[in-house]
């Protein structure tokens, strides 16, 4: 049995905690934030509460979907019936399909939390920010709190995050230089009455915006109107270092613009950066190990961009931890 340290809560360390505490190791989780989940996050401020993150997640895999339906099962997602409109200028069209997105329960981040009660340990507001390699591992904190030692550690991060991290003397250093992350600006507006449109969610084709949604049509939500509205990567990228006031006008603009509605007095305002959002490429590396400092590297940017991309990448670190490089 092995004492494994995961530093970062999200979807793919998370998804390794769970074959890892079924091989029987010891796993502490360690993350830079007061809970879990990573994107997979949720924002409550004055009277609304919203998905900040991750949207919904879907399959693109016949295991992934086996998955979904057994989190099904257990109660913690649920299925969003869902018809999403697509929004091109003052086109606005109703696009049925047939994907079948899930949500997290009662949130996105009741997902994270029943993922993490296999953890031996969940150490939050802690940010990593040195570890040292002797034969084991120590972990340092920003304030200077020290880890350890650990038999081995998964570094469950953004790449611009991570190679901080990868020591200069691993077959790892410089292997995530060139897979950048892209930024996503995202507001979120609650109204004390309904807004007066068909849609309950639209990718926008046009303009600012990528996504609109309102997350009060997601099942186990707050009934209040609430509404996320994220920016395209290149509008983020462009207004990365804009004040967040003139980004919530612009922002909220857009979505009026979108809709073809006059808002009303929004009741609770919120922007956050997403300086790390979703990978701009998706390499398929599955996860990264390097056997000799036993350090293994994972996340959505390994592999694709999506819920079912981060989790692929957990599954695939666990393997090559137990020593398993086949796919």
């Amino acid at each position: 049995m092995s004492n494994i340290a995961i530093i970062g809560a999200g979807v793919a360390g998370l998804t390794a905690l769970q074959s890892l505490k079924e091989a029987g190791h010891s796993v502490t989780v360690f993350d830079k934030s007061r809970g879990s989940g990573g994107r997979l996050s949720s924002k409550k401020t004055g009277e609304s509460s919203w998905d900040m993150g991750a949207q919904y997640l879907r399959a693109h895999t016949p295991e992934f979907q086996q998955t979904l339906e057994q989190w099904e099962a257990n109660g913690w997602v649920a299925e969003w019936s869902l018809t999403p409109w697509s929004i091109d200028g003052e086109a606005r069209t109703a696009s049925a399909d047939d994907v079948k997105r899930y949500v997290g329960m009662p949130r996105m981040t009741g997902l994270s939390r029943q993922l993490l009660a296999a953890a031996d340990d969940f150490i939050t507001s802690t940010r990593i920010t040195e570890v040292l390699f002797d034969g084991e591992w120590i972990l340092i904190s920003e304030e200077g709190d020290r880890f350890g030692p650990f038999s081995e550690i998964v570094l469950n991060m953004p790449p611009e995050q991570a190679r901080d991290l990868i020591p200069e003397t691993s077959s790892l250093h410089g292997a995530v230089d060139d897979l950048p992350m892209n930024p996503c600006w995202t507001l979120l507006l609650g109204f004390d009455q309904a807004l007066d449109t068909p849609m309950d969610a639209a990718f926008v084709k046009s303009g600012p915006l990528a996504w609109i949604a309102r997350n009060n049509s997601k099942p186990g939500r707050d009934p209040r109107e609430a509404w996320v509205i994220q920016a395209s990567h290149d509008w983020s990228r462009a207004h990365v270092d804009a004040p967040r006031e003139q980004v919530i006008e612009q922002l909220s603009a857009a979505f009026a613009e979108a809709l073809g509605l006059a808002l009303p007095p929004a009741a609770d305002v919120w922007v956050h950066r997403w300086l790390f959002s979703v990978p701009a490429k998706a390499p398929k590396l599955g996860a990264l190990r390097d056997e000799t400092h036993n350090l293994t590297v994972c996340g959505d940017w390994c592999e694709r961009p999506s819920v079912e991309g981060a989790w692929i990448s957990g599954q695939h670190a666990a393997r090559l931890l137990a020593g398993d490089n086949h796919e």
